[in-house]
């Protein structure tokens, strides 16, 4: 493999003021080297052959994908961020948003268990360490879900009703895109929590 070149280089304060919208947990000078580093690739890539987009379309998925891998490698691939936070339209932004969580189904069912069981187990030990008077007028907890999140929670519940079990369903709150916020008695967080690992 060829020696690597060190490149250095400014961005305007406009492009700044984009990367500190796009990026709020990101220094700007960790952005810009990291969306640096794709653009040459990419576009050295082009001149040499390796990369050929079938569409725009292709494209943007693609670049969207880099983008993630790179400075959000822990976040799930949502329309409202990709809408808000990279300014595409809004149908553009749901089908990549779409296409790419597809790709990426089976790590993000696995964060999503790992984020429902950490909820679950913070509502329920919070309750835990409540005062004894208090623990019988304080069993409906509030969860904020991501939809994966709570997608897997109804499939708990249906599975227990199919199965006979008498479980109230979560009353839900408020829905987004994103996000489902819902009160749940606490006996019932306690019964769904082992099944979480059997899905």
């Amino acid at each position: 493999m060829a020696k690597g070149t060190p490149v250095t280089f400014t961005i305007d304060g406009d492009r700044v003021a984009v990367l500190q919208k796009c990026f709020p947990d990101k220094k700007p000078e960790e952005a810009a080297i990291q969306l640096a580093t794709i653009a040459t690739n990419e576009l050295i890539d082009l001149l040499a052959g390796k990369e050929r987009y079938l569409s725009l379309s292709h494209q943007y998925i693609e670049w969207v994908q880099q983008i993630y891998e790179a400075l959000l490698p822990n976040e799930e691939y949502t329309f409202r961020k990709i809408f808000d936070g990279f300014n595409f339209p809004p149908g553009a932004a749901g089908y990549i948003a779409r296409v790419l969580r597809g790709r990426q189904n089976t790590s993000l069912s696995s964060k999503a268990k790992d984020g429902l069981t950490s909820k679950c187990t913070k509502e329920i030990n919070d309750h835990e360490g409540l005062p004894k008077e208090e623990k019988g007028t304080s069993k409906m907890r509030n969860l904020r879900l991501t939809v994966r999140e709570y997608d897997l929670l109804q499939m708990i519940v249906d599975k227990l009703l199919l199965g006979g079990e008498a479980i109230d369903p979560p009353q839900v709150t408020s829905r987004t895109r994103e996000f489902v916020s819902a009160s749940w008695n606490v006996d019932n967080l306690k019964r769904i929590k082992p099944e979480i690992a059997k899905l």
